[in-house]
């Protein structure tokens, strides 16, 4: 039995065990250790239907390049790549130094026909398969309590099991290991075999998390694990525990505390549950003081944990599978920083007050270009990669190794299941909200090793771009990038307001809580939309404003929840992408179109951005019904560049600890408009979705 099934097993055991002995162990009033003790949990099986056609964009199964015949045309090194690349031409000035006609043409490579001279049609050689089960878990939950008068133990144990080899179309690496020696480098468990479901690694540490273990189905940690004292108006809290100052649904404006565990079900659990499931908890000391009747304290300090977001080729990730993602958390010592803020909060009758200041490391942290440190030769199956390699050998004095040890100081290797054409290059740079042409020239301007490849700054040339890119994915019969994440301190100051309604009692306008709230962060650190090695940094404002209430509409029903929200943000979106990103076109030379929501020309538009700040709106509604067995729901977020994400929900209570909840992710990223790039749902737009749970509660 595999470590990873072993370990399932022991979790899914755990989850039986304590789910029937718990319960004989007394509820609340019994005593232990000479405490009082108390406890509740839960059993729950989550399960996601896809009824999306699609797979996720970002996942090789879904790559909008497989299956499509795309011709390639490369320039000629020599000249600056701007001219087409004849088999008559020398690699190497115009006197030549290794000339291609001597080298002949070779045959076609797997996915490579029509070759023709220099150029050729590749096909993508991954398959398109479509996703049935998005997600499935079973979890277990208990929270148990210890209480000596002041004092209290609270703890909450959480163990997750993804029975993964159940229903799911996976992506094997292992398929490819014998086209160009395979993938190397990268976390074993992501890049090298099937996805890596719950795990949670970084480069340097398999386990960063020190309240976690977790591999490829399984997840066991301890969300909270403190000491919590209580004297008067003062109460204190040591050990693993998370620091709630926003409740809003979708959106984090005073949510400064904690980063977010993306793993699970990313953004599209049940959103009425807020933040939840997923703010992600971190070892520290919270300090509570009510400082008089109506003014209250709250200050944490905290080890800095990032938002975990989804690991490659599940059905939630959104970071391209044709690149490495390298996390540096403990290699930077990041691990060892701290998150520490301080809140007031004043009740004034009808009026509230806020003011908050948080210093943290900006848990998404930034991604840029990174050496891939891959000493791998460019293949010697065709023309250009054995020109090259001996261009190599002969003028840059390789030793025999071909290109491998220039390749390695790029951010680049010559492994399967990568990028092989401009119009994948384009394409996936703008889902990702980049700059296809910054991209480019940022990789040329940050390594040198790039330019004794002979590639050039290629400005905002399109068709320059693509006669290089086509040239060094020929060479290398694809090629997969690098990058890396980093995580840099930022001061966050908040101010907000509130006000209670009042008006005739029972109407409309009666008891309608209202919040204003704006932060501020003078000098944030964003990914650079062309991954370039100095990041972007920039102010950034965040102005939300909520309203909520309950209102009774019948006598036999219980009072409907109404929530609306709007957020506005200057220079970025709600995950953290700069909006100069925003609105690229699909580059095509010859008529190849991979994404047929998304404006295609031969002379793209690349990332126009949008200037005028994101908006994002928020309706929410919840009704129960008489005796709370059934519950409907209603949620809606809307980017008002055209995404729309609708979750209509249904809660039913057969008994009092049983639980079933339905509810349904529906996500359009061209509702209206005519680039779907120019809004956040294009990220997740193939996640339509059914998703199901079933709980018992003890």
């Amino acid at each position: 039995m595999s470590n990873t099934r072993r370990w399932g097993w022991i979790v899914a055991g755990i989850a039986g065990f304590a789910s029937g002995s718990v319960q004989a162990a007394g509820g609340a009033g019994s005593k232990f250790l000479g405490a009082d003790f108390s406890y509740n949990g839960f059993v729950r099986f989550d399960v996601a239907f896809s009824t999306d056609d699609r797979v996720q964009q970002a996942n090789q199964f879904g790559d909008l390049a497989n299956g499509v015949p795309v011709r390639r045309e490369p320039g000629n090194p020599a000249l600056g790549f701007a001219v087409p690349l004849q088999p008559t031409d020398a690699l190497i000035g115009p006197a030549g130094i290794i000339p291609l006609s001597g080298l002949g043409v070779l045959p076609p490579t797997l996915g490579v026909s029509q070759q023709v001279g220099l150029n050729d049609t590749v096909t993508r050689y991954v398959p398109q398969k479509n996703q049935l089960l998005n997600y499935h878990l079973l979890r277990f939950e208990i929270t148990p309590t210890l209480s000596w008068g002041d004092w209290s133990l609270i703890t909450r144990l959480r163990a997750v099991y993804d029975p993964d080899d159940l229903g799911y179309t996976d992506f094997d690496y292992r398929v490819y290991d014998n086209i160009n020696g395979g993938i190397e480098g990268g976390l074993s468990r992501q890049y090298h075999t099937t996805p890596d479901k719950l795990g949670y690694q970084v480069e340097g540490n398999k386990n960063p998390i020190f309240f976690e273990r977790s591999g490829r189905n399984y997840m066991v940690d301890l969300p909270a694990f403190f000491v919590q004292w209580n004297s008067g108006n003062t109460t204190v809290r040591v050990g693993n525990q998370t620091v709630a100052w926003g409740q809003l649904l979708f959106f984090r404006i005073m949510d400064t505390a904690n980063g977010l565990d993306l793993r699970r079900h990313l953004i599209l659990n049940r959103a009425l549950e807020e933040y939840a499931d997923v703010r992600a908890s971190a070892p520290g000391i919270r300090i509570t003081q009510q400082v008089t009747d109506q003014i209250s304290a709250d200050f944490f300090a905290q080890q800095f944990i990032p938002t975990v977001i989804n690991n490659v080729n599940t059905p939630y990730n959104v970071v391209a599978s044709q690149f490495t993602l390298h996390d540096r958390y403990d290699q930077g010592g990041y691990n060892k920083n701290l998150n520490y803020g301080i809140r007031f909060k004043g009740e004034f009758g009808n009026y509230s007050l806020q003011a908050m200041f948080t210093h943290r490391y900006n848990p998404l942290g930034a991604i840029r270009w990174s050496r891939s440190g891959i000493n791998k030769a460019l293949p010697n199956t065709n023309v250009l990669g054995l020109a090259f390699n001996q261009y190599c050998n002969l003028v840059l004095g390789t030793a025999a190794q071909g290109c491998g040890p220039i390749l390695a100081e790029t951010p680049f290797e010559a492994s399967p299941a990568g990028l092989f054409s401009a119009e994948e290059w384009f394409n996936y740079a703008g889902y990702q909200k980049l700059d296809g042409l910054d991209g480019f020239n940022a990789v040329v301007r940050d390594f040198d090793a790039a330019r004794l490849l002979l590639v050039r700054d290629i400005g905002q040339n399109a068709d320059a771009a693509a006669n290089t890119l086509s040239a060094v994915f020929i060479a290398g019969e694809g090629l997969r990038g690098h990058i890396e994440r980093h995580y840099f301190s930022e001061n966050v100051f908040g101010l907000g307001g509130g006000y209670v309604t009042e008006a005739e009692p029972g109407s409309i306008f009666d008891q309608i809580i209202m919040n204003l709230e704006a932060t501020y962060t003078p000098k944030r650190v964003f990914t650079s939309i062309d991954l370039g090695r100095n990041f972007d940094k920039r102010e950034e404002i965040q102005i939300g404003f909520v309203a909520e209430k309950y209102q009774r509409f019948s006598t036999e029903f219980p009072a409907t929840f109404l929530v609306f929200q709007y957020l506005w943000q200057k220079n970025s979106d709600l995950v953290g992408f700069l909006l100069d990103g925003y609105g690229s076109e699909n580059y095509s030379r010859n008529g190849v179109v991979l994404d047929a929501h998304v404006p295609t020309s031969a002379n793209p538009k690349i990332t126009p951005g949008i200037g005028a700040g994101a908006n994002y709106v928020v309706f929410g509604a919840l009704q129960p019904f008489p005796n709370y067995v059934y519950e409907l729901s209603a949620v809606t977020l809307i980017d008002v560049q055209g995404g729309v994400l609708f979750q209509p929900g249904l809660q039913w209570k057969p008994r009092g600890n049983l639980t079933v909840n339905l509810f349904y992710n529906f996500v359009h990223d061209n509702a209206w408009g005519n680039n779907p790039n120019k809004n956040l749902m294009h990220l997740i737009s193939q996640t339509n979705e059914l998703a199901i749970r079933l709980g018992y509660q003890f």
